[in-house]
């Protein structure tokens, strides 16, 4: 009967103590809306970082292409009916997972090539293609669309030799066609040329047919231009928009590409010439979704599989292709590795919730210390006290979980996920055992002891000793696993590929690597804690030297009473070690970001001829107002090369102007810092065996390359003459050359000065601000050439702009705050629960005569040292956690280039550890304010009954 009336009394007092209650309440629901909403967050960044990356692929990656080589039959009439209905045959096979991504249906079909006899200026070869939608994207210029006259291609046996079985009197078949202005200027075509057409013999398709083509014309009836050239429609595409060369400067060759009406298609198929037909299905980035991912992989690998001669119904296959298999492993790679980066952020504010939650109920129990000491008296057992601790801890934890649960779930419009209601869980099970942690002491503490406000100081257990121990011990552990295996651990080879950095495959997250930093940090606050009252009573060993009693009195009392700032300590010590991580993370791929883009583009604006056309003058683009400097170079990326007799390989070869190219990027992350020899004039005859070429190699080779050391010599074939070339340095790699293919690089003058016909730049390098492009443009614009402008400024807004790049800045940004906001509530709540004895202290100086001011340094005394040895040593464990892992975080991923060293910003750093500063300086603010508000007579009495 006792008991239950012990229990009555124990969960009446949740009347009468609403307030801390309330704050508990408040303080889990918080914690479970920030802790449920991150993964719907999560959710809603990977949807819009996967149609990111869908969308900013091309076109031709983003769809999916079907191709035949052969000839489809058909009827008089039908027009491209037969190849339509191919088409919708193969889209029948798709999955439902694939059909909802297809945006679009389209066709097309190309002739074999066509040579063009007398052409008005170089060689010319003309293919006919119809293609769905060119009439809806272009513009006629002058004259009309094509229509089908009637006339069918014909084709003629040819007898022995080459001679076309052909009639004497037998009249040409025309046929109309359009091209595009630009083509037609290039080859030099007008409105209403017809000329001579006959088949190709060196096309593959065509390669030992026994026949030839009937005489056959082309009239040109019609020239258009595109409405949108950046149309999407037209990326890696344009063969319908300008001619195609595929010669050289010396002997040019063009293919020029002719748009013919679908009608005219059963007429071009009687020929029974093979034709090349194309099957496009556009996918669209908006119907993507992340959690799609697996089963469009899977599906798309069938698809791959199942296309053959089933898809066809004949004896020639379907060929399936498209770049989403590889679109969707990058982002299943990179989104792996983010949720687990992100887990690191989610596990150290989570660590210091539990602080302060640890922190809020330790209050909750001493202010309910006189009505457990009642209830004890009256019967109550320990187990009775704990039970209905658990009891009321479950209702007050559970229901603040749930309503922050449904408040992440009303607040953010995100695909659900399971880990949110599973967070929400983990928080309510922490605070309850949290609450009965608190109330474990009293509950069990012997009944002479329960009116005592403090307990005697006692040595520390070898228990604690024991479990502090295997603390570090984990930690350490932790620590040496992530920087040897990577933070994430593929779960097989059967996962989405080769993966960047520290993950293979489809990444999993591993609990003990991504709490690494808060283990460390636990560690580092473990052994501060057992290690800081040495100096602290040395400090005050020295201060009573002193006449003035303030620093001996406030350094003897920490020394005596340390665990009085444990909790405190400890929780600082965290949230520096994890801000200082976060600011190094985050402005590491800041700085990666800024570098990557050095690396892709070269500068900070390539400009690169387009086919034969002609490049501008250096002189004209430094006229440009903003140009700063400007470097030439001549590059060929498909350059024969030749380290041993009878190789045949090619390399991508870069003949560069070293001294104004290192002005172009003084400064950078990319400086060259090129050999000496570089900078030496030419010799008389260079790139011969006597006057080799210095050039720098890549440490990657051809396939059958030799092994060359410094000072060996290799050739390579540059504008058509083979120089040589001495080694004097290898690199991994270069900026603006694709650090998976091999390079060579090499001084410009030198170059010139071998060549018998030395080449004009194809390449330039500028050095400008942002601004300056339009200006770029406008003067490439005014001298007539061919060229394109590449900035280094869009492709590091590219990488800062991707959405999973981004969302790992904002969310340990988020998270530190998060985190700062916990320290402070644990290190207000501390100075909460030590402010009577503060109060009592104080009366009793007071009563001696301390003045204010003394009184205000002796606060300033017992909380400076546990702060500074907080802060300073916290961030520079953050900094060394940062370097010891840094090889397992795989920051290649985020950054796009690898071998990028971690970076950091002091600047940050130093702000950090200043605003936590101040954060602690409110507290112990706060803490002095409690205390001067009770009168001396009153403090004397804090704790009789």
């Amino acid at each position: 009967m006792r008991s239950l009336w012990a229990a009555g009394l124990l969960l009446r007092r949740l009347g009468t103590e609403r307030g801390v209650i309330l704050l508990i309440f408040v303080l889990v629901a918080g914690t479970s809306f920030v802790f449920a909403a991150a993964p719907r967050l999560f959710n809603r960044v990977s949807d819009d970082a996967l149609q990111y990356a869908v969308r900013v692929a091309s076109p031709v990656q983003r769809s999916i292409s079907a191709s035949f080589s052969g000839n489809i039959g058909v009827k008089a009439g039908d027009g491209v009916g037969p190849i339509r209905e191919r088409g919708d045959g193969i889209a029948a096979q798709f999955s439902p997972a694939i059909t909802n991504i297809v945006a679009d249906r389209r066709l097309r079909f190309t002739s074999v090539r066509l040579i063009v006899l007398d052409p008005p200026s170089y060689e010319t070869r003309l293919l006919f293609r119809y293609q769905d939608g060119v009439t809806d994207r272009t513009k006629l210029v002058s004259g009309r669309w094509p229509v089908d006259r009637g006339v069918a291609l014909q084709t003629v046996a040819v007898n022995s030799g080459s001679d076309p079985t052909t009639g004497p009197s037998a009249p040409p078949a025309v046929f109309e066609a359009a091209i595009s202005t630009a083509a037609a200027e290039e080859v030099g075509i007008k409105l209403g040329d017809d000329f001579t057409l006959r088949l190709d013999g060196s096309d593959p398709s065509i390669q030992g047919i026994p026949f030839t083509l009937a005489p056959t014309e082309v009239e040109i009836v019609g020239l258009y231009e595109p409405l949108d050239e950046t149309d999407p429609y037209w990326f890696a595409d344009t063969d319908l928009l300008r001619a195609v060369q595929h010669g050289n400067p010396d002997e040019p060759l063009a293919w020029v590409t002719a748009y013919v009406p679908p009608e005219m298609y059963p007429n071009l198929a009687a020929s029974r010439l093979p034709f090349q037909y194309e099957w496009r299905y556009p996918t669209s980035p908006d119907r993507f979704e992340s959690d799609q991912v697996p089963q469009l992989q899977s599906d798309l690998r069938r698809l791959g599989v199942n296309a053959g001669a089933a898809a066809t119904g004949a004896t020639r296959t379907i060929d399936i292709r498209t770049g989403l298999p590889g679109i969707l492993e990058a982002f299943a790679t990179q989104r792996a590795l983010t949720e687990t980066v992100l887990s690191i952020a989610t596990l150290g504010p989570f660590g210091l919730a539990a602080g302060a939650i640890a922190m809020v109920a330790q209050l909750l129990v001493r202010r309910r210390r006189p009505t457990l000491a009642l209830a004890r008296g009256r019967g109550a057992s320990g187990f009775l006290v704990l039970g209905t601790q658990l009891w009321e801890g479950i209702v007050v934890t559970g229901g603040a979980a749930l309503l922050g649960l449904a408040l992440a779930t009303v607040a953010i419009p995100a695909r659900s996920s399971p880990l949110s209601a599973e967070l929400a869980i983990a928080v309510a099970a922490v605070a309850t055992l949290l609450l009965i942690g608190a109330s474990w002491s009293t509950a069990r503490r012997p009944l002479g002891n329960l009116e005592r406000d403090d307990m005697p100081i006692r040595a520390v257990t070898t228990r604690r000793l024991v479990v502090e121990g295997t603390i570090v011990f984990l930690a350490a552990a932790a620590t040496l696993l992530l920087r040897q295996r990577g933070l994430a651990a593929p779960t097989g080879a059967g996962g989405v590929g080769a993966a960047t950095g520290a993950s293979a495959g489809t990444a999993t997250i591993n609990p003990l690597l991504a709490a690494v930093p808060v283990l460390a940090g636990l560690a580092a606050g473990i052994l501060a804690l057992r290690l800081y009252p040495l100096p602290i009573r040395a400090l005050g060993w020295l201060a009573a030297r002193r006449r003035d009693f303030v620093p001996v009195l406030g350094l003897r009392t920490i020394g005596r009473h340390p665990g009085a700032a444990n909790l405190p300590l400890l929780v600082l010590l965290l949230t520096a070690a994890f801000g200082a991580f976060a600011s190094t993370l985050a402005a590491s791929i800041d700085r990666g970001q800024l570098t990557a883009s050095y690396v892709e583009v070269g500068a900070d604006f390539r400009v690169e001829r387009i086919g034969l056309g002609s490049m501008p003058a250096i002189e004209q683009l430094r006229a440009v107002p903003g140009v700063q400097s400007v470097a030439r170079g001549l590059v060929d990326p498909t350059a024969s090369f030749q380290s041993t007799v009878g190789q045949r390989a090619s390399i991508d070869m870069a003949a560069i102007e070293p001294e104004e190219y290192a002005a172009v990027v003084a400064g950078s992350p990319v400086e060259p810092r090129w050999p000496a020899v570089f900078a030496a004039a030419p010799p008389a005859k260079p790139g011969t065996a006597e006057a080799p070429i210095p050039a720098i190699l890549s440490t990657r080779m051809p396939v059958g390359s030799a092994h060359l050391g410094l000072g060996d010599t290799f050739k390579t074939n540059l504008a058509g003459q083979w120089l040589v070339f001495q080694l004097v340095e290898r690199r991994d790699t270069f900026p603006g050359i694709d650090d998976r293919s091999a390079f060579a690089i090499a001084p410009l003058p030198w170059v010139q000065a071998a060549l018998d016909r030395p080449r004009g730049a194809g390449v330039m390098w500028v050095r400008a601000a942002s601004d300056i492009r339009p200006g770029l443009v406008s003067a490439i614009s005014d001298t007539g050439a061919a060229a394109r402008v590449i900035s280094r400024y869009d492709a590091f807004a590219a990488l800062r702009d991707a959405p999973l790049e981004s969302v790992i800045v904002t969310g340990y940004t988020a998270a530190l705050v998060v985190a700062a906001i916990y320290m402070a509530l644990a290190i207000v709540g501390a100075m909460v629960l030590s402010a009577a004895g503060r109060t009592r202290d104080l009366a009793y100086l007071r009563t001696l005569g301390v003045t204010g001011r003394q009184s205000l340094g002796l606060t300033v005394m017992e909380h400076g040292p546990p702060v500074l040895i907080a802060v300073i040593p916290g961030i520079g464990l953050g900094i060394g956690i940062a370097l010891l892992v840094e090889p397992g975080l795989g920051l290649a991923t985020f950054v796009g280039v690898s071998g990028v060293p971690l970076y950091f910003d002091w600047l940050a750093l130093a702000a950090l550890a200043v605003a936590l500063i101040m954060v602690v300086g409110a507290a112990v603010g706060l803490g002095t304010w409690l205390a001067r508000r009770v009168r001396p007579a009153d403090a004397l009495r804090i704790g009789e009954t």
